[in-house]
């Protein structure tokens, strides 16, 4: 299908009415939670009381304000800031990253990261997370993961000027999360999340970006927006995914009054409302996709949400906040 023949009729109306109920209400729970300071319930919901789902402004989520603040614009060659951001999203919890410590490229050993690793393992916390799957890596000669890893990225940083390169010189996004998706254990998931990372602005650097392109300039979706693709048009395959996520995006404020929603957007630092990127609405078809296994009793949730205070991470770490209560 090709991308001038997505429209609505595509879609499975009930679905689709159902995907922009999801993303208002998750947002709205952000909103009571975090600038309203409303206690708990945030939402009659029973599925988004009790179950964890992601915001739909994935710069929102605590994992992705820490990729910014404590990587991205730490004070280091970029080539340093790319290797430990890959490494983290591997990882996959800041928890783990934190312990670590920032990982510098001239003096990196694959020995000290393993022992690290074990040593997170031994005092009882997990190091890695379980929320998504990672490409798989196992001709690394080890059934231990810490070891794994620590061997994987031994591997990536013996070749990683190179690959530096081949980042840099990548003319457009869809090239990048190529280069991404090569380096071993990572796939195109894994590199289309690093490649969302690498887009956001970053205020310290004058909201520079480490790679110079939008993030609704092309997006990969990975198997859970393709799952949420299919719930949504009723299509598992032969139909234009990219085409699909890019007519969300320029239909959400569309969709939204349609429905007679109201959507708490956020706003940036001139007071414009944000409307979702075509990263958000691929992350926010996966959630939704989660949403609707739990709703129909095909499938359960992975990680329950228990309501806790607000602390000092939960603040407003991106600027404007306000809400319009429209896209």
């Amino acid at each position: 299908m090709v991308a001038h023949a997505i429209d609505r009729d595509i879609f499975e109306p009930e679905q689709l009415a159902g995907f922009w109920r999801f993303i208002c209400e998750r947002q709205a729970i952000w909103h009571r939670r975090v600038v309203e300071r409303q206690p708990p319930p945030w939402t009659i919901d029973r599925i988004l009381r009790c179950e964890r789902f992601t915001n739909v402004y994935r710069e929102l989520d605590p994992g992705t304000r820490y990729a910014v603040e404590r990587i991205l614009e730490a004070d280091a060659p970029m080539p340093d800031r790319v290797f430990n951001l890959m490494l983290y999203r591997l990882i996959g919890r800041a928890e783990t990253h934190a312990v670590l410590s920032f990982q510098w490229l001239d003096d990196f050993e694959s020995a000290r990261l393993e022992a690290a690793l074990k040593s997170i393992r031994a005092s009882g916390r997990p190091p890695f997370t379980a929320a998504y799957t990672v490409s798989g890596y196992r001709s690394m000669g080890s059934r231990d993961k810490c070891e794994t890893v620590a061997r994987l990225f031994a591997r990536l940083h013996a070749s990683f000027d190179t690959f530096i390169d081949r980042l840099e010189a990548a003319p457009d996004p869809r090239k990048a999360h190529q280069v991404l998706a090569s380096a071993y254990g990572f796939g195109n998931f894994l590199a289309f999340q690093v490649l969302v990372d690498l887009t956001y602005p970053l205020p310290r650097a004058g909201q520079r970006s480490v790679l110079p392109f939008s993030q609704d300039a092309w997006a990969s979706a990975g198997p859970g927006a393709r799952r949420g693709i299919a719930t949504l048009t009723g299509c598992a395959t032969g139909i234009d995914r990219l085409a699909v996520m890019r007519w969300l995006r320029d239909h959400q404020r569309d969709e939204v009054s349609r429905l007679g929603l109201t959507f708490l957007g956020r706003d940036d630092e001139s007071g414009a409302p944000v409307p979702l990127t075509l990263a958000n609405i691929q992350n926010c078809l996966c959630e939704f996709h989660k949403y609707v296994k739990i709703r129909d009793g095909t499938g359960r949730g992975r990680r329950r949400f228990t309501p806790r205070p607000l602390d000092a991470s939960d603040g407003s770490a991106v600027a404007g906040y306000g809400s319009r209560g429209v896209m």
